[in-house]
């Protein structure tokens, strides 16, 4: 009998941001497994981009309520 292993769900993340000499905020969506690894995407991207981007916010897509749900801050730390 062969077992399916179930992967975590990939769920969809936008961080809306503002940056140095930007006049409206921006917006980055990422695809991840959980909110911490879309903050390591995001600081990467940051980075390669030479970005230091003040983060408004974090939300997760809900597709079951069809809405944006706000993320724990404790998760843009350091």
């Amino acid at each position: 009998m062969v077992s399916e292993v179930s992967s975590p769900q990939l769920e969809e993340y936008k961080f809306v941001y503002e940056s140095e000499g930007s006049l409206d905020p921006s917006t980055k969506y990422f695809m991840a497994n959980h909110t911490e690894d879309a903050v390591k995407m995001f600081s990467f991207i940051c980075e390669k981009n030479d970005l230091n981007p003040i983060i408004l916010k974090i939300e997760k897509w809900n597709r079951w309520s069809s809405k944006w749900e706000m993320q724990n801050e404790s998760a843009t730390r350091d």
